[in-house]
């Protein structure tokens, strides 16, 4: 099952709005479910996203903030395609939000979210040696 469907878009945009806009054709309204599931996998590096999208319900309430900001960024590329029965103000406005969010999240690290483990196997490390201390004497 999918992270967001169709029919979670719901709360976003009236179904009679996504028909119209795709013209009865899902894939209009999937790709822009999985644009936006990418776009807002850039922001979230350290977590491991595969996992958190990977989610189904119950476990995914716990990304419930993200989720909203996903289905805000899917309706502005979803009324891309027209812009019949939508405020573009108001969902431009939302996904100027949806970015400050996932920025935000980007920055902190949220509680029970999965983050990505560790990749050892890494070319080269980037850091500082632990300080010495002169007091140890």
């Amino acid at each position: 099952m999918a992270f967001i469907t169709k029919t979670d878009m719901e709360s976003h945009i009236w179904p009679e709005g996504m028909a119209t806009i795709s013209r009865d054709d899902d894939s209009k309204i999937e790709e822009a479910i999985q644009s936006a599931i990418m776009e807002a996998a850039i922001y979230l590096t350290r977590y491991n996203t595969d996992t958190i999208f990977a989610s189904e319900n119950p476990e995914k309430l716990a990304y419930a903030n993200l989720i909203t900001y996903i289905k805000d960024i899917a309706k502005w590329h979803f009324i891309n395609v027209a812009n019949v029965q939508v405020d573009l103000e108001l969902a431009e406005s939302r996904y100027d939000r949806a970015i400050k969010g996932l920025i935000q999240i980007s920055r902190t690290v949220m509680p029970g979210w999965p983050l990505l483990e560790e990749d050892l196997d890494r070319p080269f490390r980037a850091g500082s040696n632990q300080k010495f201390n002169h007091t140890g004497f």
